[in-house]
Formats: structure tokens, C-alpha cells, sequence
């Protein structure tokens, strides 16, 4: 069964903060289908062998024998004791079922926040990827002007540090 914590919110770890865990609106719902009150067949089964007179109050009118009336009022009261706990496990899934919806719109609201969070934060990363890349085609196109060391011949070597700044020749 979903329990909620006094926060409203579910799963472990939850803060008041966040919403729960997808492995809990997983188990939740998971738990919801397994011990589903409507899809019980058992009950379903047992419904159907109810029988008619049950039902019908018309039909009770025109039983006469004391017997068969003992055997209906039995049959009766067997019929509202398994309608009475079917009623109480259908008023249980129905809230269950509330605290699931309620805990599955807690989630959607979250994800549409990380959504959100994660499109503003895509744009931004895009627009750092489009700078790098200019960056990138500027050094490229810079790379491309200077001209190809691999490819002069011979240079003239340089002149001596000396003869650059020294005094001047009489």
C-alpha cells in the first residue's frame, strides 16, 4: 500500500521539496492493479452464485415455506457480509486510489519542472557550443593565414644578439 509521509509527499528520501520517486509511483501503481477490489474475480465469482431471490424482493413474497425462507434469510445474510467487505475494500482502493492520483500529479508537476529546468539550461549550452565554435572557426581561419613553416627552404639565419645592440663600428 502508498503511504504518504506527513508532508504530503511519498517514497524514500522525499523532502518537502520534491516529488516521489519514479521505483514508488512504479510500486503504487503496481499495488493499485494487484489488489484491485474491481478486478477481484474471486468476488466477481462469488457474486454470481448469489442467488435470485437474494435480489429479487418480489420473490420472496411468493415463498410460503418457513424452511426455505430460514435458508434465504442465511443466504441473505451471507450476501450483505460479502457485499459489506467488498464495500469496505472499495472505499479503501478508492482512497488509495486518491493518494496515487494525487501523488502522480505531485510527479508530473516535478517532471514538468526538470523539463523545464533542463530546456533553460539546453538553450544555454547551445549558445556556449555556438561561441566555442566561433572561436574555433576564427583560430581555424587564423591558422590557415600563417604561412607553412614546413614548406620554406632556407632561412637566413639570424643576426647575433650582439651585433644588434652593440656599439656602433668606427
Amino acid at each position: 500500500a502508498v503511504v504518504s509521509t506527513q508532508s504530503g509527499h511519498y517514497g524514500r528520501g522525499s523532502t518537502s521539496d520534491s516529488a516521489p520517486d519514479p521505483d514508488t509511483v512504479i510500486r503504487s501503481l503496481i499495488n493499485l492493479e494487484r489488489g484491485s477490489a474491481l478486478q477481484d474475480t474471486r468476488i466477481k465469482q462469488q457474486f454470481s452464485t448469489i442467488p435470485n431471490e437474494v435480489w429479487n424482493v418480489q420473490a420472496v413474497e411468493k415463498i410460503t415455506d418457513r424452511k426455505r425462507l430460514e435458508t434465504l434469510l442465511k443466504s441473505v445474510d451471507s450476501s450483505y457480509e460479502l457485499l459489506s467487505q467488498h464495500r469496505i475494500r472499495l472505499q479503501t482502493e478508492f482512497q488509495e486510489r486518491n493518494k496515487v492520483a494525487a501523488m502522480l500529479k505531485e510527479f508530473v508537476m516535478h517532471q514538468k519542472e526538470q523539463l523545464r529546468s533542463v530546456e533553460s539550461r539546453l538553450t544555454e549550452y547551445q549558445g556556449k557550443l555556438q561561441k566555442v565554435q566561433a572561436v574555433r572557426s576564427q583560430l581555424q581561419s587564423h591558422l590557415n593565414s600563417l604561412p607553412d613553416l614546413t614548406t620554406v627552404t632556407k632561412l637566413e639565419p639570424l643576426p647575433e644578439p650582439g651585433s644588434l645592440f652593440g656599439a656602433p663600428d668606427d
